[in-house]
């Protein structure tokens, strides 16, 4: 008897398709036997994730809504095409129950879904739900949010599902080792995520050139992104402090397990991992989202005292003094290090990748939206 084929649909950064194949992973735990495909961007951050984690891939030419008149018929077009698409994959590979995991390729698929009658769940990731998951719910055959919105959203909240290949494999020295650091050496991690951070990449080797003795203690690692690690090399090298930049890793459990810090973006899947590797974080959230849901998704962690939350801005000095003035003493001393550690590990270890697996099992036979 051959198992069920659950397709899932989200993509364009890692913070969809990390999430889609962290229940991917615990659907095939529940039924080693269902098949499990992604509808993705066309972005080449989609396909590098789901070719790393040998999974099927259906790039689809979706595009984020935009109300500029200039835009707006390019988006129609790539709605109605993507649909389209998203339709002919449901009924060809005969797919059972779809995972919307939110964003502008999962409003296309969601229509599709209505039109062929397959039953979907719908996971919010975001503290403040974005236009296209305020489009999707109303007819998602189930709707969850992974974390707490700041308005209601869904009456389930579930956390966040964290894919294998993020969980930190072994103790902190054994990961160091791993990536050919000191494995006794404090080590303070920055990243921008997949796609990486132009103003952060800006920002540290800024702060290691005017500000040296706010790093000396660290050891260095920066996921500046694909495009960028070059460039980040150059521009620490410039500071005269060494620093190992990597543009990308797929296996990011390895990544967090090294760090005693962490300097980052504050997406939902960011801040997830982090939190699930039990890292005190320095977040500068994404400053030109009009909700501010970066902002919001880094709030329960400064609540519980694992976090702190820096203005981000293209001002590269007017941000590493906002950065210092917050979080210095963090960088400088270990004792207010150590009541931040101490409050991220009491947050560690939360994941809802089997939770989420079983529901959008249970949907199958359903008659959908």
């Amino acid at each position: 008897m051959t198992g069920p084929t659950v397709l899932f649909a989200g993509g364009g950064s890692g913070g969809h398709i990390s999430p889609a194949l962290a229940i991917a992973e615990a659907v095939q735990s529940i039924n080693p036997e269902a098949t499990c495909l992604f509808a993705c961007s066309d972005r080449p951050i989609d396909a590098a994730m789901l070719e790393q984690a040998e999974r099927i891939g259906y790039p689809l030419p979706a595009r984020p809504p935009s109300l500029k008149p200039a835009r707006m018929l390019g988006f129609a077009r790539s709605f109605s095409k993507s649909r389209r698409m998203a339709a002919e994959l449901i009924q060809a590979r005969e797919v059972d129950v779809t995972v919307l995991l939110g964003g502008f390729v999962a409003a296309p698929v969601a229509s599709a879904c209505r039109r062929t009658q397959t039953p979907s769940l719908m996971v919010n990731l975001d503290r403040v739900p974005g236009r296209a998951n305020m489009w999707i719910r109303p007819s998602a055959s189930t709707v969850v949010s992974a974390v707490t919105t700041v308005k209601p959203f869904a009456t389930q909240i579930t956390g966040m599902p964290i894919r294998r290949g993020a969980m930190p494999p072994d103790t902190p020295a054994a990961c160091r080792r791993q990536l050919g650091l000191d494995p006794d050496r404090p080590t303070l991690l920055i990243t921008g995520a997949s796609q990486g951070a132009g103003t952060i990449n800006a920002l540290m080797p800024y702060i290691a050139e005017q500000h040296k003795s706010a790093l000396d203690r660290w050891q260095i690692l920066h996921l500046a992104g694909p495009a960028a690690a070059d460039a980040a090399r150059a521009a620490w090298h410039r500071s005269a402090i060494e620093a190992t930049v990597l543009g990308f890793r797929h296996d990011m459990g390895v990544v967090w397990g090294s760090g005693d810090l962490v300097i980052s973006r504050s997406g939902a899947c960011s801040v997830a991992e982090i939190e699930y590797a039990g890292l005190p974080a320095i977040y500068l959230p994404y400053p030109h989202h009009r909700d501010n849901h970066q902002q919001h998704n880094a709030a329960p962690a400064v609540e519980a005292g694992a976090a702190v939350i820096v203005t981000d801005t293209t001002d590269t000095a007017r941000t590493a003094h906002a950065l210092l003035d917050v979080a210095g003493a963090l960088l400088a001393a270990e004792s207010p290090l150590e009541a931040m550690q101490t409050a991220a590990a009491a947050r560690s270890g939360r994941d809802s990748a089997g939770d989420l697996a079983r529901l959008a099992i249970g949907l199958i036979g359903s008659l959908g939206p």
